[in-house]
């Protein structure tokens, strides 16, 4: 793993050196858990560069970074660490104790100084690391033999980790960010792994949008009414989707907290990184999305730091006092406020009274967006989710009957001579004629419009498929019991709501 364009690790190479200055090297290599001391830094308990050690099946990683010295002047270094278990050495010639830390480098009385300079670039490159371009400064880590056993090759495991950057770094990986942007690559044995582009992937797409709403002047602020404080920015983006299947995401988008379609709200704080998806109510239709940020103000920024566990995904209010726990818990609070709208309602189903004597109808409906509905790739090796995917299973509202009508499996989008159609299987029970006919409805986020937009074209029957033959009208006649296909219109950018009517026709007349 290597960054260029950074600063590197800089500062004294012994820890018990007194410096005003950098201790990036101090920090790093030599210490765990010291506190922050640069602006907009990284974490502070040490969690993060031990997962690297747990990473690989020896314990060791080797560093190697080009930074400034005290002079001002260019300068390389390269060391290796390992952390295992601590152990004692009693049949020696010193016998002690010693904690399972150890460094390979230039050994000087009791301590490993780094090597530096050129005898760095030439031990790096003969380990066939890229060594620094002149004038180039950054950091390379080095996990050796990495435990990737839960993939299937290093190809697979390329491409979780190219998604993984996109999920927990994408706010630094806009172009917004000008000079300031994360541009990651991953390579395996010399092949490039593409790392998915936030803006244009869902459904981190969702939560970019919402992101970008909430960096303008007039965004919301969520707040704190005792003590009074803005609190944070936040802003939520909602979408008619193809709804996934359960777990339907990538492992990297699971691992984050997001294993299908988007009912979260990602935290963040200074440096923007991703802290937690927090995962509010499912909305009342698989086909609607939503996607949420809450970016703290950097005034609060140590307050949030120091609700984080030390695994910094998460802000636990908890283990803060005082008014620094009352800002940390009424963020909660306000977030869940923003998000009661997509609550399901807990209202009973109405009781079915009032049928007329002479008439039998079943209703049953499926929701389906329509064929031009915006399509969400994935990237890596998982299959891509295309605009033909089902619906996780009709809506149905019910009535009495003696002729039903029952809608086979989910509505499903395909073509037919070139005009993308909904297509809906169903069966009429009962016996003698029927009249079938089609309800369509267009929903939206807000809900049903049962009548469509001045200018705007409705959703209409294409035709219906029967064994009699293929019937271009609103209404058609069967003679049940029998299977028939019925083919609907969509609409660009919407969900249909269809539902189909069965009546007898002896009793309709």
């Amino acid at each position: 793993m290597s960054d260029r364009g950074t600063a590197g690790l800089g500062g004294p190479t012994r820890a018990d050196e007194l410096t005003d200055g950098r201790r990036d090297w101090i920090s790093f290599v030599l210490n765990v858990g010291e506190k922050r001391d640069t602006e907009q830094g990284g974490g502070t308990y040490g969690y993060g560069k031990a997962v690297l050690y747990r990473l690989s099946k020896v314990g060791t990683v080797l560093v190697y970074t080009r930074t400034s010295d005290s002079s001002g002047q260019r300068v390389s270094r390269l060391i290796g660490i390992a952390l295992g278990a601590s152990f004692e050495l009693r049949e020696h010639v010193d016998p002690r104790p010693y904690t399972g830390r150890h460094w390979w480098g230039r050994v000087e009385d009791e301590h490993v100084e780094p090597l530096t300079g050129d005898e760095a670039d030439q031990v790096a490159r003969s380990l066939g690391l890229r060594v620094f371009a002149p004038g180039e400064t950054g950091t390379t880590l080095v996990v050796v033999a990495p435990e990737l056993d839960e993939f299937e090759d290093a190809i697979s495991a390329g491409h979780h980790l190219a998604e993984t950057i996109a999920w927990h770094t994408w706010p630094l990986m806009l172009d917004e960010r000008g000079d300031d942007r994360l541009v990651p690559q991953v390579r395996v044995e010399g092949t490039d792994v593409p790392v998915p582009d936030p803006a244009a992937t869902y459904p981190l797409n969702l939560f970019v949008k919402a992101y970008r709403s909430a960096r303008l002047p007039d965004a919301e602020i969520l707040k704190c009414g005792s003590p009074k404080k803005d609190l944070g920015r936040f802003s939520l983006a909602k979408r008619r989707v193809l709804p996934m299947e359960k777990n339907g995401g990538t492992k990297a988008a699971a691992y984050a907290g997001v294993p299908d379609d988007p009912h979260h709200v990602c935290l963040m704080r200074s440096p923007e990184l991703v802290v937690r998806y927090f995962e509010g109510p499912e909305t009342f239709s698989t086909n609607v999305a939503y996607a949420g940020v809450f970016r703290a103000m950097d005034e609060l920024d140590e307050v949030y730091s120091a609700a984080e566990p030390p695994t910094h995904d998460n802000w636990v209010h908890e283990q803060l006092q005082g008014a620094n726990k009352t800002f940390v818990r009424t963020t909660f609070t306000r977030i869940k406020e923003r998000l009661a709208e997509f609550k399901r309602p807990e209202t009973p189903a109405p009781a079915v009274t009032g049928l007329p004597l002479g008439s039998a109808s079943r209703f049953l409906g499926g929701l389906i967006a329509a064929a031009y509905a915006e399509e969400t790739p994935k990237s890596g090796p998982d299959k891509p989710r295309g605009p033909d995917r089902p619906n996780d299973g009709p809506v149905a509202r019910r009535s009495r009957t003696r002729g039903p009508v029952t809608l086979v499996g989910a509505p499903v989008l395909d073509e037919l001579a070139g005009e993308p159609l909904i297509f809906q299987q169903l069966t009429v029970g009962g016996t003698g004629p029927v009249a079938l006919s089609a309800k369509l409805t267009v929903m939206t986020v807000d809900g049903r419009e049962d009548e469509a937009p001045v200018g705007a074209v409705p959703p209409s029957v294409h035709s219906w498929r029967t064994p009699a033959g293929e019937f271009e009208s609103d209404t058609c006649f069967v003679l049940a019991p029998v299977e028939v296909e019925l083919r609907v219109r969509s609409v660009p950018d919407t969900l249909i709501d269809v539902a189909v009517e069965g009546l007898l026709v002896e009793e309709a007349s």
